[in-house]
C-alpha cells in the first residue's frame, strides 16, 4: 500500500470535504474514506513536502469525517488545502414558488443596479 499525497481538497457550500485531489487525480471523500476504513490506501498530506501526517477516516453522525493534523491544534487541517467549492445542485424538481421567487428576486436586483449605474 502506497502513501497517496492530498495536494488539495474541494469542499461544498456547506463547507464539508466533498473531493480530495492527488498528482493520480480527483478522489470522492466518501471513496477515500471507505478505502481508509477498509485499510485500502493510505492518504498522507501536510503542509510542505518535509511534514507528512495520515488522514484519519472518523466515523460521525452524518457520515465519516476525513481528518488530518499537523500543527497539533484541534482544528481539520484538511481544510487549509481548500481550493475549490463544489456547488451542488438539488435533484428534486422546482415548483412554481421556487421560480416565481428566484425571478422577484433577479429583479430586485436588476432595479438595484440601474438604480446604483442606470441614473448617469
Amino acid at each position: 500500500m502506497s502513501d497517496l499525497k492530498i495536494e488539495l481538497v474541494a469542499r461544498d457550500e456547506l463547507g464539508a470535504i466533498v473531493a480530495l485531489i492527488t498528482p493520480h487525480g480527483v478522489v470522492d471523500a466518501t471513496y477515500a474514506s471507505a478505502q481508509i476504513h477498509r485499510g485500502e490506501a493510505c492518504y498522507v498530506t501536510g503542509p510542505d513536502s518535509y511534514v507528512r501526517v495520515p488522514v484519519r477516516a472518523i466515523s460521525a453522525m452524518g457520515g465519516s469525517y476525513l481528518y488530518a493534523n499537523w500543527d497539533g491544534t484541534r482544528r481539520n487541517n484538511l481544510h487549509d488545502l481548500a481550493a475549490v467549492r463544489v456547488r451542488r445542485f438539488s435533484t428534486e424538481p422546482h415548483t412554481d414558488t421556487d421560480v416565481l421567487e428566484q425571478s422577484t428576486r433577479t429583479g430586485r436586483v436588476a432595479s438595484f443596479w440601474s438604480r446604483l449605474f442606470g441614473a448617469r
